[in-house]
Order: C-alpha cells, then sequence, then structure tokens
C-alpha cells in the first residue's frame, strides 16, 4: 500500500456536498483503499469553466492504496456525474 492524496472538484449545485463527499469515502474503500481523511474545503470559483460550471466545491482526501489500482479507481471517479475533475498525487512515505 501506497499513501496518496486526491483531490476533487464537485458541482457547485449539490444541496449537501459533505454528504456527497462521504459517499465517495465508501466508494474508495470499495476499490480497495485505506481512506485516512478527507477534508471539505468549500466552494471556490473556478480558474476557467469545466462544463459550463463556474464555481466547484474542492474535496481532498488521504488514503492508501495499492498502485496497480490507481488507474482503476480514476477510470471509477470518471464516470461519476457530481465530479468534474479529480486528481490522484502519490505522497513521499515518511
Amino acid at each position: 500500500m501506497r499513501p496518496y492524496e486526491l483531490v476533487t472538484i464537485l458541482t457547485a449545485d449539490l444541496e449537501d456536498p459533505k454528504t456527497v463527499a462521504e459517499e465517495y469515502v465508501e466508494v474508495l474503500r470499495g476499490l480497495g483503499a485505506e481512506v485516512e481523511k478527507f477534508d471539505l474545503w468549500g466552494k471556490r470559483r473556478l480558474a476557467y469553466p469545466i462544463a459550463k460550471q463556474n464555481e466547484g466545491v474542492y474535496v481532498l482526501y488521504t488514503f492508501k492504496h495499492d498502485p496497480a489500482q490507481i488507474r482503476e479507481m480514476e477510470r471509477v471517479l470518471s464516470l461519476k456525474p457530481q465530479i468534474l475533475r479529480h486528481l490522484v498525487i502519490s505522497r513521499d512515505e515518511k
């Protein structure tokens, strides 16, 4: 297992973004990740429109996962309609 960070931009029109963020914690766990924590950064203005959206809700997830399964996790996240963008970054092991 290797440590990773995932930043997602959710659509800004969600009624309760914290509930949606918690649902994605369960999605990550279902894919075999050990989610350490998630941090809801809140609604921010985007640098440029994405799918005709000017604002998005940023969420940071910290987790451990098998490197061979990251591509499958990114595929599953790209299919979710509430996620405008996502980025997975490998962290240094301490």
